[in-house]
């Protein structure tokens, strides 16, 4: 039903009446990518708006928050999430070490979907300072 919305979301999506070449996918069954050819035409204030409109109507449809600020983190297999202001609580404890893997979800492009989703906690930027130095 998700996929369902979505390619049709997509597939009628504009900026100032100008079709959009995008497509969007479920990741992980939770996490929600919308990509856009901007080498075709670049997105818009409005076309922004109506793709934040679909995420929010999907979001209500299956009742989960998809604007949810909180850190995802994997524990084994398992996605797990923290409240983004307690990220700083879950290291001093131990919950989320420098090795953990977090979801890195400021990526900007396909690359960076690639290459940088997925990173060690201690690599993603508004954490990082909360783990120590390690000492030689």
């Amino acid at each position: 039903m998700a996929a369902y919305f979505l390619k049709e979301a997509i597939s009628n999506w504009a900026a100032h009446g100008v079709p959009l070449s995008g497509s969007a996918n479920i990741i992980e069954s939770r996490f929600i990518v919308i990509a856009l050819d901007e080498d075709k035409h670049a997105a818009s204030g409005c076309s922004i708006d109506s793709s934040t409109h679909w995420v929010k109507e999907l979001g209500s449809d299956l009742n989960i928050d998809f604007f949810d600020r909180s850190l995802a983190y994997l524990e084994g297999k398992e996605i797990k999430s923290v409240p983004i202001f307690s990220a700083k609580s879950a290291i001093l404890n131990g919950t989320i070490k420098s090795d953990t893997l977090v979801f890195n979800n400021s990526v900007a492009n396909l690359q960076g979907l690639k290459s940088t989703w997925k990173i060690p906690a201690n690599q993603l930027t508004f954490i990082k300072r909360h783990f120590q130095k390690e000492v030689a």
